[in-house]
């Protein structure tokens, strides 16, 4: 939190980012009122939803194309201003309910999510340059921090605002316009001061296939360095522990059905377990000194494994459910000291021309490996509940045996 303070460079990015978070999580959620308001389909609410998904799938040749940036910080802004003209399109056309404004809509919003990650891609080594080195836990902290804050606010936000304006989707989108526009204005007085290492353009270009191999070649030589266990128990461990992880909400929303928390309602009683599993993760960022953030990788996830398995076990047994809730906080906040923590090891280890390609294609993995165990468990709970606890807790006992081998 200090860093922010100290540091003009860095704060000045963090604001920025800020406000290119909140429009992108704004309109997201608002993009799926959209839909649901203006066509009545469930077709139509299918692909809104997977219209949000769709970046993903391009997240690796974007942190490609902005490691091959050479002028960093002027693409930075530009892209920015991009964002805001497609929002300000979106503003004069949204109110129409014909399949050809959804589909350019959808267009527009893809191209928008694509554009965030290209910046945070573009930042990346603009913060290697100006931060120590012995500050990069703390800013990937805070900065992981500002992204959960702006996706639960953002969305609060959105449709707080279509609340006042009776669903007037054009003024949501120009205010959209407006978040991306202040992104980079926000920048322009500190433009001399964006710096970052030379980029020298490729000779060449290797295949997509051997670019991805060199991608996996860095991220073991980044764990290699940062824990004894090895790479390929280690990697594994974190991808089953981010399904799991991704698949708490799924697995409560059924729960939930027959279970009573407090006497609160069923949509009370969701609320309550998202606050405190999102509460947790922002503390654990907020705390980037504490004793568990000095703790290497393979630590804070074989104690974060313990920590399901106890959650597993509680419910299993059948155990009052609000146990297992108090539990997933302190594992939620572990895990808000992992990814600070892996930034970190790629900001210190490798240079500025592969950073985001590399951090980009680890995210692709983290990624995927969230929604697989979703459909699992969600499909497993709707049969079992027993069943979906004991997958749950084996799974926990795995991590552990693999984080654990050297």
């Amino acid at each position: 939190m200090k860093l922010i303070f100290k540091n003009k460079v860095y704060r000045f990015l963090t604001i920025s980012r800020l406000f290119n978070s909140m429009g992108s999580s704004l309109y997201n959620i608002v993009f799926i009122v959209y839909a649901a308001n203006m066509f009545h389909s469930k077709i139509i609410v299918s692909l809104a939803n997977i219209t949000m998904v769709i970046p993903t799938i391009f997240t690796v040749f974007v942190g490609i194309k902005a490691d091959n940036t050479v002028n960093k910080k002027r693409v930075l802004i530009l892209t920015g201003f991009v964002q805001a003209i497609l929002f300000t399109l979106i503003s004069l056309i949204i109110n129409e309910a014909t399949l050809l404004v959804f589909s350019t809509i959808s267009l527009f919003n893809i191209t928008s999510d694509i554009l965030s990650d290209y910046s945070n891609g573009l930042r990346m080594p603009i913060i290697q340059k100006n931060v120590e080195q012995s500050d990069l836990i703390e800013a990937y902290s805070f900065t992981q921090f500002v992204s959960y804050f702006c996706n639960l606010s953002g969305q609060a936000i959105g449709v707080w605002l279509l609340t006042i304006s009776q669903n007037n989707f054009a003024i949501v989108a120009l205010i959209n316009a407006l978040s991306f526009c202040l992104s980079v204005c926000i920048l322009i007085p500190v433009k001399k001061e964006l710096t970052h290492e030379k980029i020298k353009k490729e000779q060449g270009s290797a295949s997509f296939f051997k670019q991805l191999s060199t991608l996996f070649s860095n991220i073991k030589m980044i764990f290699n360095e940062s824990s004894t266990t090895s790479f390929i128990h280690l990697l594994v461990a974190i991808l089953l522990l981010n399904s799991l992880g991704g698949s708490v909400t799924a697995i409560y929303n059924i729960f939930l059905l027959n279970q009573n928390i407090l006497n609160f309602s069923y949509g009370q009683a969701l609320l309550v377990v998202e606050t405190i599993l999102v509460g947790g993760v922002l503390i654990g960022s907020l705390t980037p000194h504490d004793y568990f953030s000095k703790l290497s990788i393979n630590n804070l996830l074989n104690i974060t494994a313990v920590v399901f398995t106890i959650v597993g076990l509680s419910n299993l047994f059948h155990f009052s459910s609000i146990i297992g809730i108090i539990l997933l906080s302190f594992a939620t906040y572990l895990s808000g000291k992992v990814n600070p923590k892996i930034n970190s090891l790629l900001l210190t280890n490798l240079p500025s021309t592969v950073l985001a390609r590399t951090s980009n294609f680890l995210s692709l993995l983290f990624t995927l490996s969230i929604p697989a165990g979703t459909a699992i468990f969600s499909i497993v709970s709707s049969w079992n509940m027993n069943i979906t606890w004991l997958i749950f807790t084996v799974i926990s006992v795995i991590i552990i045996l693999l984080s654990a081998k050297k």
